[in-house]
């Protein structure tokens, strides 16, 4: 995408999501970095009638000792004057194309309510629900005597320890990866709790606040260190002394970041909520593991979704 697409592409973004194209020019600007993004659109002579965009992202696979390549379905979009066209498929077909041409396994993505009714109705766009991500409320009851953390809205300067290998399938998350998605975004703000050391950053935690009805608290969105049980113990015990009681967090179903809260605080599975994820997948070769096709085997969590 060069400067003489960005602007309608812009505008196509803000039309579609009320979102100022001021606003969505600085995001299409921030999603472009190491020439991540693919994307392709329709047009009718200068008017982009639809289009469609994924961030190529890497994917941790258990007892494999290499991430493949997937594409992150991010958005798409389509003028109201050209809805009810069939431009879906023609607008996504190039930018999986591409994806595969360079050892590309999978489409992945995270659909809300609207989404999901295309990606059950339209056979050729060909992503699979797999189930939907699940909330979680927690509730910390009581002070942990661990130390507290550093909260703030400054990225630590520090060298990262490295996070333990998972065992779910899950996305290749990073320290390089965690600043730019949420330091660098230009018109969300994030805060961050630091668990630091004299030498290195030891594990980190992304959230901000959350309010629904009369309970306020913190949304839990990534949680990135070398002992996340011990991280997440002294990010509840600092929230505890800093008068905040309740964490929401999103994750797959099986996802240890549930696991790990319950050894902390009351965790408590929200039957519903007013605007449900769930997870797709769209295989571009056929031989994907099995593994891919279980939402049970992935560990994800709120902040993957972009």
């Amino acid at each position: 995408m060069n400067e003489t697409h960005l602007l309608p592409w812009a505008n196509l973004l803000a039309t579609a999501f009320n979102r100022s194209p001021a606003e969505m020019q600085q995001l299409l600007t921030y999603l472009q970095p190491n020439e991540n993004l693919v994307a392709w659109g329709a047009w009718d002579g200068k008017q982009l009638a639809a289009q469609y965009s994924c961030l190529r992202h890497r994917l941790l696979l258990p007892h494999q000792p290499n991430p493949a390549v997937v594409g992150m379905s991010i958005n798409m979009a389509v003028h109201p004057d050209y809805r009810g066209s069939g431009l879906v498929k023609q607008v996504s077909a190039p930018v999986y194309a591409a994806l595969q041409a360079e050892g590309g396994i999978a489409g992945v993505g995270f659909s809300n309510a609207a989404g999901v009714k295309v990606d059950r109705h339209s056979k050729g766009y060909g992503y699979r629900v797999l189930g939907q991500m699940q909330p979680t409320l927690a509730w910390i009851h009581h002070s942990p005597a661990e130390p507290c953390l550093d909260l703030t809205t400054t990225w630590p300067d520090k060298p990262f320890a490295t996070a333990p290998d998972s065992k779910h399938v899950c996305f290749n998350i990073t320290p390089a990866w965690i600043y730019h998605r949420y330091a660098c975004h230009p018109f969300r703000q994030y805060q961050f709790g630091v668990w630091e050391t004299a030498v290195s950053v030891r594990g980190i935690v992304v959230f901000r606040p959350f309010r629904r009805g009369p309970i306020a608290g913190v949304s839990l969105l990534t949680v990135y260190g070398d002992d996340p049980v011990e991280l997440l113990t002294r990010f509840c015990a600092t929230l505890y002394r800093s008068g905040v009681r309740f964490i929401h967090a999103l994750s797959t179903p099986q996802s240890p970041l549930r696991t790990q809260l319950q050894k902390t605080a009351v965790c408590l599975p929200l039957p519903t909520t007013r605007t449900p994820y769930f997870l797709t997948l769209k295989p571009l070769t056929d031989t994907l593991p099995a593994a891919l096709f279980d939402i049970n085997n992935w560990d994800c969590s709120g902040g993957d979704i972009l």
